[in-house]
């Protein structure tokens, strides 16, 4: 049953579209219908504000979080706890709410990289922010951190459940990219 929950839940939290949310809130705005129509930060950022920006940021980043701590709380076997995290990123980037359509869930992923393994999310984001300086390119950056975070991952010889959730969610994240 902890399994069960453990996955409905994180279901269910990814699937609540902030950056949606906040656009109607804010400015009675439909964000999928501005700039690169996507429900997320960086879209939020670019067409709501800085603030918005940040709001969906973190918002986005702690369903991840709350999904993986919520998991190990219920004492959820692992497997149970990384399935969370994957369906945390799917319920963002497929969110009922929003007629399957979502978010490309970076931030998402980072809430959940950072709840399992703050060092190397610390080091890869601010691998990706110096990367970010150099390049003002956010796109790029982000593959950045992602790469590094995985490297980092198998380098530093996590759990094997551990490398593969984090393979995993950086799937789900750069196939939002390509489609």
């Amino acid at each position: 049953m902890d399994s069960f929950a453990t996955i409905a839940i994180a279901l269910a939290l990814g699937s609540v579209p902030t950056a949606y949310l906040l656009g109607r809130w804010l400015g009675g705005i439909d964000i999928r219908g501005r700039g690169n129509r996507n429900p997320g930060a960086l879209n939020a950022y670019r067409q709501i504000g800085k603030v918005a920006g940040a709001a969906v940021l973190l918002v986005d980043a702690g369903k991840g979080a709350l999904s993986i701590y919520i998991g190990q709380t219920l004492g959820a076997p692992d497997a149970a706890v990384y399935g969370a995290g994957v369906m945390a990123i799917v319920g963002h980037n497929f969110s009922p709410f929003l007629r399957f359509r979502g978010g490309k869930g970076a931030a998402t992923a980072l809430g959940i990289s950072a709840i399992m393994l703050w060092q190397i999310t610390a080091l890869s984001v601010a691998a990706g922010a110096l990367l970010l300086s150099l390049t003002r390119h956010p796109v790029w950056s982000l593959t950045g951190v992602f790469v590094l975070l995985n490297a980092l991952t198998i380098a530093t010889s996590q759990p094997a459940g551990q490398i593969a959730v984090c393979l995993a969610i950086s799937a789900l994240v750069a196939g939002t990219h390509l489609y």
